[in-house]
């Protein structure tokens, strides 16, 4: 032990007792041991500040989890150190902090004694310590006066973020970085020193991008550049043409749009904000269930993110927000409608993170610009950002189909100023009851769009009131852009961008990119117990069923959901069938009925609808199995290759609807690894070359029945369009009119024969009908506009014969009367 140890130690030992009677720091990774566990090499920490309370917080993780101690001594070859710490930016003076230029000496010293020794090994481990940022805990109104930000701090600041933030603090260990791999052979040392220093400060400000997010004390700064942007001058030009007076009326307005897109975030609003936030989640859900949440904390070191989530609630802005900064990353900055920018909530969103923008961007050509240069500004900065590729909320648990606004426009940025790596980031939310449910079931039926309002907002507390369960949230498959770029179009990079044109083949791109993501959301489902239920349910007369009936067949559902995988990043819950019911009861979705033969489980009729958004939240996860139980609902033997045939038939239709993952060509294969999960269910049995169906009233005939029921609505409705086009003719009908035909027919359909369920007859789903019967050439739109159609629909009629009973295909066909065709259906 050196002089200094002796006088120092006891010192640190002193304050290290002090510190940890309030110091709590939380450590990531979970165990940093394992970060540099197999070598035997010295090891020195690198700070990026320094300080006594970062020294002290180092300490204490280092001796919980049987590291080195930082204020040991350091003896490498001909260097010997007191401590085995490297501060980068070692601060000066007490209240205001003054930054040392010149570098480490101690790194100097460990550097020129490497390079000498033809660079022998040392391990750099650097650990950014970030007051204020420790992931899941809970501030004072005090504390948020003192948390981390780009703010140079003085002592006397630092001295209150202790005090006030020992047990909020974030201490992240990051990969050893081995000294033998940067300093060369033949290196000067002064040379190996100011690149060792180069990478680690870089590292350190990736870190801070990553944990606290890019620096936003230059607001002004921003939007004057985006005034700058060659792009926003040349379309204030054009507006103002050489009128004087017209040229600073665009300027203002160009201003005004910037100031009323820009989000302004306060890092202070932030920490109020999540604090009340953990309030709201624990009064009104059981808690946020969050899965592969480890692929965020790799794809934020070194890449651009954009979050793209699905879209269910208005909750979805605030919940990602929340469970992103609760995991120590950066703050994304989330796209929201301009409708949401209303008093008070609009300013306190907008310091949360929110850039509004309008729905629509037609003819405001210097707006569009505007936002364009926004866009690509806060993208070269490093910023995280959040939108909804669907562009509002599904009203029906589907996903919608992408819109292709926000993802052009990021796409066409990082092509024209390619930066750090975008990497798109899948989120799934799964809810088991939602807030805005009886508002979406009143739109469907036909009701105006409830306005966004603060008065609306105060009416809602109410609901705050309620139990809504647990919260559901996965983290999907990220997409990487360079490789989508680098597959349609090698070489791109070398290209001359031009930013008035966009490449015919970015189009296919940002369409791919669209049809991607929507595919990696579904990939990532969250199964909730009340999905469970409700797919159950749904699929009988009455939404009744006995309780060994339900747990049977919820039972399956599990099974199933195991056996045909999806995707391994599927979450099941791993819950008894007791537990799943108990759990209905207590959200008040189902109720039970006492009967002497054993007790009834129901729904009610206005709970059933509600319930058929969360069926529909995982209908695409038993959507092949489900349509194989459908083709024996009618009849008990099928050929393998006929039951091939038949689903081959349904799945383009049944793949735009419940955005599925597999190709055309893939699906007899994913149809036969579903007839063996079937068949491995005893739900099915095989003799010879044929597919057989359990004897009629056996339960395991009950059990496929009601998987295949899943499936009827979806095949009801297809045929409902085949038979209004064959009834009217070929040739007479607009796409306009067979769409409002078609939902007017499927709303009297649901109030005479079923469930009066808005999901059945909603207009978007025979859209995309239509939309992939002209893709398919099906039908086609003739010169006047009418469809046009041959042979081929027919046979899509009378393969229907096979799936759907006889008395609904009546019900269908008498809705659309008798006429040319009919008897052929």
């Amino acid at each position: 032990m050196s002089i200094a140890e002796y006088i120092f130690r006891p010192w640190y030992w002193l304050a290290g007792k002090i510190f940890s009677l309030w110091a709590r720091p939380a450590v990531q990774p979970d165990d940093p041991a394992e970060l540099f566990a197999n070598t035997d090499a010295p090891v020195c920490y690198v700070l990026e500040t320094g300080g006594l309370a970062d020294t002290l917080a180092l300490e204490r993780l280092c001796k919980i989890h049987g590291l080195p101690s930082p204020t040991q001594g350091l003896d490498f070859l001909d260097a010997s150190e007191s401590r085995r710490i490297i501060v980068l930016r070692r601060m000066r003076g007490f209240f205001f902090r003054r930054t040392k230029t010149q570098g480490s000496k101690r790194l100097k010293r460990l550097v020129e004694a490497s390079v000498n020794a033809g660079g022998q090994e040392l391990l750099l481990v650097p650990v950014g310590i970030y007051w204020g940022r420790a992931p899941q805990k809970e501030h004072s109104w005090l504390t948020l006066l003192f948390s981390e930000n780009w703010d140079v701090a003085g002592r006397t600041r630092k001295f209150f973020a202790t005090v006030f933030q020992g047990r909020n603090t974030l201490v992240r260990f990051s990969h050893a970085l081995p000294l033998s791999t940067i300093v060369q052979d033949g290196l000067e040392p002064e040379v190996a020193f100011r690149k060792v220093s180069r990478i680690l400060r870089m590292h350190f400000r990736q870190r801070r991008i990553a944990t606290v997010g890019p620096d936003l004390s230059h607001r002004r700064t921003l939007l004057n550049d985006v005034l700058s942007d060659p792009n926003v001058r040349a379309a204030i030009a054009a507006e103002a043409g050489d009128s004087r007076v017209k040229l600073e009326r665009a300027t203002q307005n160009a201003r005004k749009y910037a100031n009323e897109i820009a989000a302004h975030i306060s890092y202070p609003t932030v920490r109020v904000v999540e604090r009340f936030l953990s309030w709201v989640w624990h009064r009104i859900y059981d808690g946020i269930e969050l899965q592969h949440v480890e692929r965020l904390h790799e794809e934020a070191k070194n890449n651009e993110i954009v979050y793209v989530p699905c879209h269910r609630s208005h909750f979805d802005y605030l919940l990602l927000s929340y469970i992103v900064y609760n995991q120590g990353l950066s703050l994304p900055h989330v796209a929201a409608g301009v409708n949401l920018n209303i008093p008070v909530i609009g300013a306190i969103l907008r310091r949360g993170g929110a850039f509004y923008l309008r729905r629509s961007f037609k003819g405001n050509r210097l707006y569009a610009t505007v936002f364009n240069a926004y866009l690509r500004i806060i993208l070269q900065r490093g910023h995280s950002i959040e939108y909804f590729v669907e562009g509002t909320r599904s009203r029906t648990g589907r996903l919608l189909s992408p819109k292709a606004g926000m993802l052009a426009m990021t796409v066409n940025s990082y092509i024209h100023n390619p930066g750090l790596p975008v990497v798109f980031i899948p989120v799934y939310f799964g809810y088991e009851k939602l807030i805005e449910g009886d508002s979406f079931i009143s739109e469907m039926g036909g009701a105006a769009k409830q306005k966004e309002s603060l008065f609306g907002l105060i009416r809602s507390i109410n609901a705050l009131r309620d139990y809504f369960g647990k919260v559901y949230v996965n983290i999907g498959e990220p997409i990487r852009l360079d490789d989508m770029l680098d597959e349609r179009k090698p070489g791109w990079r070398g290209a001359e961008p031009n930013e008035d044109e966009r490449p015919a083949w970015v189009a296919d791109v940002i369409d791919d990119l669209g049809v991607r993501i929507m595919g990696e959301i579904n990939a990532a489902a969250a199964v909730t117990p009340i999905s469970l239920l409700a797919y159950a349910l749904l699929a009988t007369p009455k939404q009744s069923m006995g309780e060994l009936e339900l747990k049977a067949q919820v039972g399956l559902s599990i099974r199933l959901l195991k056996r045909f995988k999806y995707s391994d990043l599927v979450t099941v819950p791993d819950w008894e069938t007791d537990e799943i019911i108990d759990h209905g009861e207590k959200l008040k979705v189902i109720s039970r009925t006492a009967h002497p033969l054993g007790d009834i489980v129901s729904m009610s009729e206005h709970e059933a609808v509600l319930m058929t958004y969360f069926r529909n939240n995982i209908q695409h996860l038993f959507a092949v199995p489900a349509s194989i139980a459908c083709c024996f609902i009618q009849g008990r033997r099928l050929a393998h290759t006929e039951l091939q045939r038949l689903i081959a038939m349904i799945y383009p239709f049944m793949r735009v609807e419940l955005r599925l993952q597999w190709g055309d060509d893939e699906v007899d294969d994913v149809t036969t690894t579903a007839i063996e999960a079937l068949i491995d269910e005893e739900i099915l049995t095989r003799e010879g070359d044929c597919l057989v169906r359990p004897p009629t009233g056996s339960a395991p005939a009950f059990q496929l029945m009601m998987l295949g029921q899943s499936m009827v609505p979806m095949l009801q409705r297809f045929y409902l369009v085949i038979a209004l086009l064959v009834r009217n003719g070929s040739g007479t009908l607009s796409r306009a009119k067979l769409e409002g035909l078609c939902q007017q027919s499927a709303q009297r359909l649901a109030m005479i024969y079923g469930l009066h369920s808005p999901d059945f007859f909603d207009k978007a789903l025979f859209q995309d009908f239509i939309r992939t019967l002209r893709e398919r050439e099906v039908v086609r739109r003739n010169s006047a506009g009418f469809l046009e159609f041959g042979d081929d629909i027919e046979r899509i009629g009378e393969d229907a014969r096979l799936v759907l009973g006889e008395e609904i295909r009546h019900s269908i066909l008498s809705l659309t009367f008798s006429g040319p065709g009919f008897d052929r259906l």
